[in-house]
């Protein structure tokens, strides 16, 4: 079966920080890595499998509101973020045949570890928060997406996480 993103480069470019100087070929790898690492954690193997179908298959746009609201409102924006989350620590780096070389720009200049991780760090709370809305969406409409809560009873299948990944920090 053919692999589909569920969002595009443009996606990313116009709903985060990461601008339109980013090479696409550096930035899908991080996409299809964020999908499978968190996308399908959220939605279990058999919903990420159905929905990937049927946009391999185009026929996406004949589903329920439901679906169309799920991936248009809460997948897309959820794997925006993860997929920055996954590229920001390499986002100065690249791999090239003689090892990995730091990028560096004549004019501006590169910022400090703790600048990238608090980059970092935002980027996964925006991703954490659209996360729990994508869950909270998937069990209030359990009854119009069944797949959300079918398990197939495959050891291999994922069942869909269903705790509270968002933390926004403790206010004192």
């Amino acid at each position: 079966m053919a692999y589909a993103l569920f969002i595009t480069r443009n996606d990313i470019i116009k709903n985060t920080p990461l601008q339109g100087a980013i090479d696409a070929d550096a930035l899908l790898p991080f996409v299809r890595t964020a999908q499978d690492k968190y996308l399908k954690n959220l939605l279990g193997t058999v919903l990420f499998t159905y929905i990937q179908a049927k946009i391999v298959d185009q026929t996406y746009d004949i589903l329920s509101v439901y679906y169309q609201d799920l991936l248009n409102d809460h997948i897309k924006n959820t794997l925006i973020w993860y997929s920055a989350v996954e590229y920001i620590p390499f986002s100065s780096v690249q791999f090239k045949s003689n090892g990995a070389v730091k990028q560096q720009s004549e004019q501006g200049i590169a910022p400090s570890k703790q600048e990238v991780d608090y980059l970092l760090n935002k980027a996964l709370n925006n991703a954490d928060y659209y996360a729990l809305r994508l869950q909270n969406y998937c069990i209030s409409y359990s009854n119009n997406i069944p797949q959300y809560l079918q398990s197939v009873g495959n050891q291999t299948q994922i069942y869909p996480d269903q705790t509270n990944q968002y933390f926004g920090g403790i206010q004192l």
